[in-house]
């Protein structure tokens, strides 16, 4: 009879298994509410990033404005109009030109700053979602452990019952295989990593777009050329996108490069586990922390333009 119970929660275990093998994964394959509304994403030229060219063509401006300041300007789109403003504060006939100059550098400059916050905005928001999905999947799958943890507990405890009832030794042997091949199965069950899955769809890919170096008209120019010039970071041998794929395939793939060329997270969409889920979500805020951090290269121009045009 025991060895009975214990065939029927083996069995009635697999079946369940096999039965919710389709509801193992979570079909989210709704568009993100995070994306921006169609239109909202500045489009313009690609941005050349010959720097030194640059530099060399506007020294003029050098012992007013850093490097990177000059390099600013160029990505707003106002670097002619200040080398017009330097031409005219000495003819005081022209006063009205100058002041429809230096609005249109505050207009883009306020320009630079709204793509600035609004894109940290999108990412600060797609990461709590992904964040959110991550932890309801871990929950889901905690829960699946320790159903499968207190099943296995049960069948050892109606064996060990059972090896002190049933005289009869072969029965007893059966029992104890029955039930053995039930706490394996039960074990492995219990120790698979994978567990619940989510499916998710993402044709608008920011984590793309920098693992790839390629704008997909999914930022603007502006921050485009603050990310992908050299001369921006601190250290001015790599990029800021260089230098964060670089950190994601150490921190988030364990160094392996492949690993992450493959991973799902990089194209449109498709079946993520809890571990990608997690990954996903700490990608995107290292990438909205990058994103502020174009404030930095920003306010050093501002505090420079404030003393080259008052």
């Amino acid at each position: 009879m025991l060895q009975r119970v214990i065939s029927f929660f083996f069995i009635f275990l697999c079946a369940c298994t096999t039965s919710r093998k389709s509801a193992d994964i979570l079909q989210i394959s709704k568009e993100s509410y995070c994306d921006p509304p169609t239109g909202m994403i500045p489009n313009g030229p690609v941005l050349s990033h010959n720097a030194d060219s640059l530099l060399a063509a506007n020294q003029h401006l050098s012992s007013k404005y850093s490097a990177s300041s000059i390099l600013v300007l160029y990505a707003l789109g106002i670097l002619e109009d200040v080398n017009q403003i330097y031409l005219l504060k000495k003819d005081s006939l022209n006063s009205v030109k100058e002041l429809l100059l230096r609005r249109h550098i505050n207009d883009k400059i306020l320009l630079g700053e709204a793509d600035i916050s609004s894109l940290a905005a999108e990412l600060d928001c797609e990461g709590e979602r992904i964040d959110q999905i991550a932890k309801y999947v871990d929950d889901i799958n905690s829960k699946r452990t320790t159903k499968f943890t207190v099943t296995s507990i049960i069948v050892g405890a109606l064996a060990g019952v059972a090896g002190s009832v049933i005289s009869n030794s072969g029965w007893n042997k059966g029992v104890a295989i029955t039930a053995g091949a039930a706490a394996i199965g039960l074990g492995l069950a219990t120790l698979n990593p994978k567990g619940r899955k989510a499916a998710l769809t993402h044709q608008r890919n920011l984590l793309r777009d920098i693992w790839l170096q390629e704008n997909n008209h999914d930022i603007s120019p502006f921050i485009w050329f603050m990310l992908t010039e050299k001369r921006i970071s601190n250290t001015g041998n790599n990029s800021l996108v260089e230098n964060l794929k670089q950190r994601w395939i150490k921190y988030q793939f364990d160094g392996n490069a492949n690993k992450a060329q493959h991973s799902v997270i990089f194209t449109d969409g498709g079946i993520y586990r809890a571990s990608d889920l997690h990954n996903r979500a700490e990608m995107l805020n290292q990438l909205q922390a990058e994103i502020r951090s174009l404030a930095q290269p920003l306010n050093i121009f501002l505090r420079e333009l404030s003393d080259y045009v008052p």
